[in-house]
């Protein structure tokens, strides 16, 4: 009778999943390849519990602008030409209903929020509903830590001064920004200017050179900087315009990922190895401290999570679930899974953070959502449509590198030569993609 209950009780609840991770890191291919598995159930290695049948399922119309629509159909159809999916968000939200066989009364609705973890650096503009309180929070963060201190140098002096003039205080400002990108800093605020509201990153190059191509802001127009209270007093005029575009900005991009953020039942980490390892010490830096500074704010105990809570009224919806998972597993070489050093080094990166949560059940997950290599014979060696010097995007053989039993105490880009490769993923939309582990996912979210 307590089992029939708690069935009865999970069917009548909107299970909100939040799936997030750094841009490029699989969010999309993830969402697109587990919603096709749902869609057309038995069509391919999906196995949901103990012969479990999934059925009636059918698409939940968005409501509102807020947050965009998921275009699975147009996501799919992309993987079936050989081609990996190109966002034109940053947020998006598919809700989808289905029946279980397992599950005896009504339908299960889930709704799939992606973003971007880059936005994570807007917490504190979420957290403040004042620009000023804003400006002394980061300005405080600038001076507490060196490498920002050093990065903000020419910003920081300047701010100073007894006149401050717009455009050079917005040019330093996106300088100290660049500078901060450069350096694998996660504090990139307002975050549009390093992942911009069409899921475009900064584009490689000088101090100058993204500085001049990226706004602090909304649009070139509608752009603020922190100030310091003596600079905030002695330039009324100059404070009360960056208060404004604040404000806007809090409204528009900030507080709508964060209230999001806050419904979710389950949360799903993507973090891309292949990737951090090939970036280098600096990357695996970077996403390590956006991924902990994630669920330092999600704590309703800590500084930024208690102020979030009053606007956003955190775990109104209580989070179950945090789904720790190694994406794009298909671009190492199997014997990494099977000795479980892939699982092994997303533990060690991740551990820290689940234990911030302590009331939060977590696991963790290898998984490749659209799988597009095969093992050969051969040690540490794959067959895929490798994407460097491949114009015909045929099949071929190459070495994958080993896997660390830990994670360096140093390394550069490139001492780990992962190879990116085109989805190899059925052209017929009734069979979903290959895929590893991504079925395991899914019952440990749905349960």
């Amino acid at each position: 009778m307590k089992s029939f209950m708690r069935n009865a009780l999970n069917l009548r609840q909107h299970n909100n999943v939040v799936v997030t991770g750094i841009a490029g890191g699989g969010k999309t291919v993830f969402i697109t390849s587990l919603v096709s598995h749902l869609m057309e159930f038995g069509q391919g290695h999906f196995h949901v519990g103990k012969g479990v049948d999934i059925t009636d399922f059918r698409e939940i119309p968005s409501r509102g602008d807020w947050p965009p629509y998921f275009t699975h159909s147009t996501f799919r159809e992309e993987l079936a030409r050989g081609r990996w999916p190109q966002k034109t968000m940053d947020c998006s939200q598919y809700t989808c209903q289905f029946r279980r066989s397992d599950w005896m009364l009504h339908t299960q609705r889930m709704s799939f929020f992606d973003f971007p973890g880059e936005r994570i650096a807007d917490a504190a503009i979420a957290a403040f509903n004042s620009y000023s309180q804003w400006s002394d929070h980061v300005l405080s963060h600038f001076s507490r830590h060196h490498d920002y201190a050093r990065a903000a140098g020419p910003y920081l002096e300047y701010i100073r001064g007894q006149k401050i003039e717009t455009q050079r205080l917005l040019a330093l400002y996106r300088e100290t920004l660049a500078r901060l990108i450069l350096a694998y800093k996660p504090l990139i605020t307002p975050s549009v200017f390093l992942l911009d509201q069409q899921g475009q990153t900064a584009a490689p190059g000088t101090v100058e050179e993204i500085a001049s191509s990226r706004p602090a802001g909304l649009t070139a127009g509608r752009q603020f900087a922190p100030l310091p209270e003596k600079a905030r007093r002695d330039n009324p005029e100059l404070a009360r315009k960056m208060s404004v575009e604040y404000r806007i900005y809090r409204k528009e991009v900030a507080l709508p990922v964060f209230e999001n953020i806050s419904q979710a039942g389950s949360l799903v980490v993507l973090v891309d190895i292949p990737s951090l390892l090939a970036g280098g010490v600096g990357r695996y830096n970077d996403n390590r401290q956006i991924l902990l500074d994630l669920f330092e704010i999600m704590r309703p105990r800590s500084d930024l999570g208690t102020l979030l809570l009053r606007y956003l009224k955190f775990w109104q919806k209580r989070l179950n679930r945090v789904a720790f998972v190694a994406a794009k597993a298909d671009l190492v070489h199997p014997m990494d899974i099977e000795n479980r050093r892939l699982i092994g080094l997303l533990r060690m990166m991740t551990e820290r953070a689940g234990k911030m949560l302590p009331q939060v059940k977590s696991e963790w997950f290898v998984c490749s959502a659209c799988h597009s290599t095969f093992p050969v014979s051969g040690v540490r060696r794959l067959k895929g449509k490798i994407a460097r010097d491949n114009p015909g995007r045929e099949f071929k053989e190459y070495s994958v590198p080993e896997l660390p039993v830990t994670w360096p105490e140093n390394w550069s880009a490139g001492d780990y030569p992962f190879f990116r490769v085109y989805p190899d993923a059925p052209e017929n939309y009734l069979i979903p993609p290959r895929h590893l582990g991504l079925d395991r996912v899914f019952e440990f979210i749905s349960s």
